[in-house]
């Protein structure tokens, strides 16, 4: 288990231990936190033989190399497709927990990204978490509360997974080789221990470096084009990129260099041109990207 998870899991081992386990557990938190990781930790407690009150996994049950194997007829993992989840993938959850386990114990639902649910999707929800089966556990998972609906996020009880500790992840992201000392914005995604380490991994801290690099610019004209390409590259980058450029506002306007409206209005332009690249099919990233850069250079300089 990731160090920072440690208080959350205590809470919920110690409601486990007094019987005031809730059958629906919400655990919501920034993306790069490790909810899914702790999920399938708290499944493997849950279904585990041996686990007793400890809502700790012995790892050497059946159930628990069943798990190891990823082979246990007992949990299910529910994500999104695309954009959403469907009626058809809580229906067929309805279904699962419905029927008897297999192996005789608890039976165990993660949905990886609760907040996708549609209306009808939430609807088909509602019964198994207004009506609970004995044994049957259901672990949401969420990077955005106000993205669920009411009537779901009020029948689980909601545990906020977050990293509490910026040293500790700083410690732990070194002991995996990973040095970031030398770049001046992670600071901004120490909440996001494993998406560091993910980018890390795949040698892309030095891309981030760059786009950092950029948007300290923009008041001086940024090259649209060679941050058009960075971008095209990897398409994720451009939420990042966009964070950075309103930090960047966000700092001008702290120390007077830039008046409030006119750092709304920036802010505004720059978090329209983020959604609009995630839900506008077709949108010319190079063109907005280049629309975006002048009207930022106009604002800031």
């Amino acid at each position: 288990m990731y160090p920072w998870l440690e208080s959350v899991f205590t809470q919920l081992q110690t409601s486990y231990q007094q019987q005031r386990f809730h059958h629906a557990q919400m655990l919501y938190g920034m993306a790069g936190v490790g909810k899914l990781e702790f999920a399938h930790t708290l499944a493997a407690a849950l279904l585990c033989k041996q686990a007793g009150t400890s809502l700790v996994a012995c790892g050497q049950c059946k159930s628990c190399l069943l798990l190891e194997a990823d082979n246990h007829p007992d949990k299910l993992l529910i994500a999104a497709e695309s954009q959403s989840i469907s009626v058809d993938a809580i229906r067929s959850l309805n279904d699962f927990i419905f029927h008897s386990a297999q192996q005789g114990g608890n039976k165990v639902v993660v949905i990886d990204g609760i907040e996708k649910l549609t209306e009808s999707a939430a609807n088909a929800l509602l019964k198994t978490l207004e009506e609970p089966a004995k044994g049957r556990y259901l672990l949401l998972l969420c990077n955005d509360t106000a993205r669920v609906t009411a009537t779901v996020l009020s029948r689980c009880n909601k545990m906020n997974v977050a990293v509490v500790d910026g040293r500790g992840v700083e410690q732990w992201l070194a002991e995996q080789g990973v040095h970031t000392g030398q770049y001046p914005w992670v600071s901004q995604f120490i909440s996001q221990p494993l998406l560091l380490l993910r980018w890390a991994q795949a040698q892309q801290l030095g891309d981030i470096d760059a786009l950092w690099q950029q948007a300290q610019r923009l008041g001086e004209g940024v090259n649209s084009e060679t941050l058009s390409k960075a971008l095209q590259a990897d398409t994720s980058l451009v939420k990042i990129f966009c964070g950075f450029a309103v930090a960047v506002i966000n700092a001008k306007m702290a120390s007077g260099q830039l008046d409030f409206i006119k750092a709304q209005a920036a802010i505004t332009s720059i978090r329209r041109f983020s959604v609009d690249q995630q839900t506008v099919l077709g949108l010319n990233l190079s063109l907005s990207l280049s629309r975006l850069c002048y009207q930022l250079q106009q604002t800031l300089s």
